[in-house]
């Protein structure tokens, strides 16, 4: 074989190697998913803002413990350290208001309607005292102002008085890589998107690049990747699977053909505007 293609062969195998090695996740003294796996998940509760029913209300995770679904809750932190449910960066679409969660207190965000309708912010606290146990909980945390420390204490504060099933996400891998070092026992996942947002800046393409490819892993040890069903066959997500047989959730399925296209592999489901 020709020196060349010889140094080119082991610079390949080398670059391989090292990618598996840093897409990999936890593989040992896995907590159990089982209870997980069993359901098909609203995402941010059962909505239907046609009969006032809005994204992340107390009423929306009601009606999804009374059809039986897990439930996604989004949760980001008050100013004055509360961990609410609430989704957006900014509280305009869904309250109508200038500012941010993060920039206001509990006592102002507990007042604010969703949607029009006579439902508000949900503290943390409150949302999973609903749910009570009858059907797992998902929580994708938000960070904003390099606050993924202090979210995932006040997060795993208010977890520890919850006996129900629940796993922890978020698309910001320092929140994983916290929960691998300080609560292992929880269930965590690497939430993958092509694009991010750190408090309205753009994150570096860099940046992007290494998360949304899953190279992070090796420092988090992520026990599922949720992606966007659009993006379940990208390269490192499907090497993982391969390699790992790493869990995998799927969002957000709004058909029942991408429904059962997701259930054909083992994913979880996160659903929205159907009824599986």
């Amino acid at each position: 074989m020709d020196k060349k293609i010889k140094k080119l062969f082991v610079v390949a195998a080398s670059i391989t190697g090292t990618w598996a090695l840093a897409i990999k996740p936890r593989i040992s003294n896995k907590p159990d998913m089982s209870e997980m796996k069993r359901y098909d998940f609203a995402n941010r509760g059962y909505y239907n803002i046609r009969k006032k029913i809005p994204e992340n209300s107390l009423v929306a995770f009601n009606v999804a413990v009374e059809h039986g679904y897990g439930i996604v809750m989004d949760v980001r932190m008050s100013r004055d350290g509360v961990p609410v449910i609430f989704r957006d960066h900014q509280m305009c679409r869904m309250c109508g208001i200038d500012g941010t969660v993060e920039e206001s207190d509990w006592e102002k965000l507990k007042e604010c309607c969703l949607s029009r309708t006579q439902e508000t912010i949900p503290c943390l606290s409150d949302g999973l005292k609903l749910v009570d146990g009858k059907v797992p909980v998902l929580l994708n945390l938000n960070v904003d102002l390099d606050n993924y420390g202090l979210l995932c204490a006040r997060v795993c504060e208010v977890l520890d008085a919850y006996k129900g099933v629940f796993a922890i996400e978020s698309s910001d891998y320092r929140v994983v890589k916290w929960l691998k070092n300080n609560r292992p026992k929880i269930i965590r996942g690497q939430m993958i998107e092509r694009h991010i947002k750190h408090r309205g800046i753009d994150m570096t393409q860099i940046h992007d690049v290494v998360r949304y490819n899953l190279l992070t892993n090796f420092l988090t040890s992520p026990d599922f990747i949720s992606c966007n069903i659009a993006d379940r066959t990208m390269f490192s997500l499907m090497l993982c699977r391969l390699l790992y047989k790493v869990q995998m959730i799927n969002w957000t399925v709004n058909n029942m053909h991408d429904y059962e296209l997701v259930k054909t592999d083992d994913s979880i489901v996160i659903f929205e505007d159907i009824e599986p």
